[in-house]
């Protein structure tokens, strides 16, 4: 019999199969609130960053500490869900997915948020509640585009 970090891999494994299988434009990685410790992905598995096609991945609610550069992978991705997880920092490289409409960073531990986050001009929702940030860049509280 598996132990639940193998099944909690599987249902994770599955979930990224299927979807490259079927080419779907969604993948939900997230897993519930109540969800004990070693059940939560505390990385993204590399397999993740070959669903090119994605347009909204939800990673919410995991144990992930950081974002590989491997995300600029996912060009086409529209909606990211990174909150309720352990981050300390977001990377510049986040500037090069372009099609983000959508980045939800709350309930984290970001400290500090890269100006360069301004870059994303198509970014209409950025969540960043609930985290340690000392200021947020002038550059994002001037964005006309941003909606509260």
């Amino acid at each position: 019999m598996e132990d639940s970090g193998s099944e909690i891999l599987g249902y994770f494994s599955n979930r990224i199969k299927k979807a490259k299988e079927k080419q779907l434009k969604e993948l939900d990685l997230s897993v519930p609130r109540d969800t004990h410790l070693n059940d939560q992905l505390d990385h993204i598995p590399d397999a993740v960053f070959e669903l090119t096609w994605l347009e909204r991945l939800n990673l919410s609610n995991n144990r992930l500490k950081n974002i590989p550069e491997s995300i600029t992978q996912l060009t086409n991705l529209t909606q990211l869900n990174l909150s309720f997880n352990r981050l300390k920092n977001i990377p510049e490289s986040i500037t090069q997915l372009t099609n983000l409409t959508q980045l939800n960073l709350s309930f984290n531990r970001l400290k500090n948020i890269p100006e360069s986050i301004a870059q994303l001009t198509n970014l209409t929702q950025l969540n960043l509640s609930f985290n340690r940030l000392k200021n947020i860049p002038e550059s994002i509280t001037n964005s006309p585009i941003l909606s509260s």
